[in-house]
């Protein structure tokens, strides 16, 4: 019985951390990054209010809408591809986009951060450990890393 046990224990063990590779350290983007600036023709916006996250091969967008202490959270599964990220948000506010009615409400709030499609690919300009900028469309992105 006792022998039982351990082997259920083992295996129970080794499910939940077959479940993601290193922990779902990814390199330098995993963790999560502060969207500092957003810059479009020599025009530099601050920003500190949208958070994206990274773990495996998911992410989150979080935007926080400090005067109504609301927030927005985009949820979905990424692709990197060399220099590239491609995003698909699945997800907004808890709920899966699944009608074009609900994709429009959710491009309405993506709206705010300049990205007009659910389907984003943005090209990786630099990427460390610290800093990260990415660019869609012409608007570049400066992120700080927060862990």
């Amino acid at each position: 019985m006792k022998r039982f046990i351990y082997i259920v224990l083992a295996v129970v063990v080794a499910a939940l951390t077959s479940c993601m590779h290193n922990g779902g350290d990814i390199g330098p983007l995993f963790g999560q990054w502060r969207l500092e600036q957003v810059e479009h023709n020599d025009i530099v916006q601050e920003c500190d209010t949208v958070f994206f996250s990274f773990q495996s091969d998911v992410f989150q967008i979080r935007k926080i809408i400090y005067n109504s202490y609301d927030y927005s959270v985009f949820m979905g599964l990424y692709e990197r591809q060399e220099d590239f990220i491609k995003f698909n948000i699945y997800n907004y506010n808890s709920k899966e986009i699944l009608t074009p009615e609900y994709e429009q409400v959710a491009l309405a709030d993506l709206a705010s951060m300049y990205i007009d499609t659910v389907v984003p690919v943005f090209k990786v300009i630099e990427l460390d450990n610290k800093y990260m900028t990415l660019e869609y469309n012409d608007y570049y992105y400066y992120f700080k890393k927060l862990n």
